[in-house]
């Protein structure tokens, strides 16, 4: 089993760091707007607070409707509490009061506070932003991956954190099944690690999130592309009598059709060609295997055949269904044996 790739653990922007290596500090800004992120580096960060300070006080500020003054009455020392963690959300659409007090903070921050300020992009607030690049406050990056890469990279630390390994073909899985929302990626890597006592492989993914549409898009996918018209037309018809759409079937072939069309005829490494084309170098020698069953003038036609059928399910068909099962048919005869 070769397992999944290692992060570097490089931020995404050359001056703020990994929001898997955040850690207190007494102002850090929080650059970026995923939710998922944003609250897991909250989370990270309060539970370090709490095991140096037995019960730290925890105040939340919102930019966007700060009136003056609050950030110097919530800095001040508490009676009860020996430290407090100040957080701002919604820096991005700040009050002037807000800017004004944050920046008079700045100046004179106290020992006993940590103050997270949570920007998720934007010119507003760019005064402050830059007081605190020239304070050299932590900048922890909380943008969501965007790339099929970027999110293979996120499993494989999930499950590392979890002291767990998974299989590459089971981290593509996942990510199809469970890719558009991250919060339901990480659950299904937490799940997966707690139920499954050894690495993780395609079948167990399959096990748990076979059923997703996604998922199922790639299956159909795959077989076509391999020419294993009986496989392909029997999981699409299964996925359609279950009610599921056709489009995002569609989409999943297009894909793998682009991906297969990139790397065909090319005589480099998997690796440079994962760099150049953005894909991991897994994904890539699986579109080389592919490849081998098509020719330059076959990909042109299913490729144009694709967005043909896609318009059809769209509206422009009165029996969506069958053009898809068309459409899969005259892939996996295409490809050559």
């Amino acid at each position: 089993m070769t397992p999944a790739p290692a992060s570097r653990g490089k931020a995404k922007a050359s001056d703020a760091m990994n929001w898997r290596q955040a850690k207190p500090a007494p102002i850090i800004l929080l650059s970026g707007s995923d939710d998922y992120i944003v609250s897991r580096v909250l989370d990270q960060l309060r539970k370090a607070i709490r095991e140096s300070h037995e019960d730290p006080q925890l105040v939340s500020l919102d930019a966007s409707k700060y009136q003056s003054g609050e950030i110097l009455l919530s800095a001040s020392p508490s009676l009860f509490n020996d430290f407090t963690i100040m957080e701002a959300s919604n820096a991005a659409t700040m009050t002037d009061a807000f800017l004004e007090d944050a920046l008079a903070y700045l100046k004179a921050p106290s020992d006993d506070v940590m103050f997270v300020v949570q920007h998720s992009g934007g010119n507003r607030g760019k005064k402050l932003l830059d007081a605190l690049k020239k304070a050299k406050t932590p900048v922890i990056d909380c943008t969501a991956p965007k790339s099929d890469a970027e999110k293979f990279d996120f499993v494989a630390q999930e499950f590392r954190a979890h002291q767990r390994q998974i299989h590459p073909e089971a981290v593509r899985a996942l990510v199809a099944a469970l890719g558009n929302e991250l919060g339901d990626l990480a659950a299904a890597c937490r799940q997966l690690a707690e139920d499954v006592g050894r690495d993780i492989t395609l079948e167990d993914v399959d096990k748990y999130y076979g059923g997703r549409v996604e998922a199922t898009g790639f299956k159909v996918a795959d077989a076509a592309l391999a020419g294993r018209s009986t496989q392909a037309l029997s999981t699409l018809r299964h996925a359609l009598s279950t009610g599921t759409d056709p489009v995002p079937i569609i989409a999943s072939v297009a894909m793998k059709l682009r991906q297969v069309a990139k790397v065909a005829g090319r005589r480099v490494s998997s690796g440079e060609l994962a760099s150049e084309l953005g894909m991991a170098p897994w994904q890539v020698r699986q579109a080389q295997e592919l490849a081998n069953y098509w020719t330059q003038e076959d990909l042109i036609k299913c490729i144009a055949l694709v967005a043909e059928t896609d318009a059809m399910v769209k509206g422009e068909s009165r029996d969506p269904e069958y053009a898809v099962e068309r459409l899969v048919t005259q892939i996996a005869l295409a490809a050559r044996h």
